[in-house]
């Protein structure tokens, strides 16, 4: 089985992350074991633990997304924790941090403070030939100009050839409602 950790139990996050434990390969042994990482401030020990008690932690009305993260608990191969060193044993990570955008004088400005220290935190951990998936929409050229050489970066520090890192962006595609799970797994 292979190890996918979430960074970021936002809302989308913890989506992702259900939605990634119950994929299965003959229809009833999982493909994944999935750890979901979140801070360790007030909000994320709330989401961690109800993460961990099998509850997702948000209100929905998306039936599905509640049985199937009772199911991916059930199965055993979903937990979430504040720990980071997770990182070290993933095969995949998909980063899912959202970016807060404020207004100085009418003018957008783009908060990426957060999402740039989870890039480095991840870079710290995770092991050659780790697939990490942006999944944060983020504006052209991030992964490009920001995410790759951050990672470039903590790999040059722990003496990793920077040319083994495996990266991808896939922009959140999903439909608020009733369905918000199905919209991830059946887009």
């Amino acid at each position: 089985m292979k190890n996918v950790c979430i960074q970021g139990l936002g809302f989308v996050g913890a989506a992702m992350a259900t939605a990634v434990a119950i994929a299965e390969d003959d229809g009833q042994t999982p493909f994944y074991d999935v750890v979901g990482v979140d801070l360790p401030n007030e909000m994320g020990l709330q989401r961690i633990s109800s993460i961990n008690a099998g509850k997702f932690p948000f209100e929905t009305s998306d039936k599905y997304l509640l049985e199937s993260i009772k199911k991916a608990h059930q199965q055993g191969n979903l937990k979430a924790t504040i720990d980071s060193s997770v990182y070290s044993d993933a095969d995949v990570v998909v980063i899912d941090i959202p970016l807060d955008i404020s207004y100085l004088d009418d003018q957008p400005q783009l908060e990426l403070d957060d999402f740039e220290k989870s890039i480095q935190i991840v870079g710290r951990y995770v092991q050659p030939r780790t697939l990490i998936i942006i999944e944060t929409t983020v504006p052209p050229g991030t992964c490009e100009k920001i995410v790759v050489p951050i990672l470039c970066s903590e790999f040059i520090k722990r003496k990793i050839d920077p040319n083994s890192i495996y990266i991808a962006h896939s922009f959140e595609r999903v439909m608020p409602g009733e369905s918000y799970l199905k919209s991830i797994t059946d887009y």
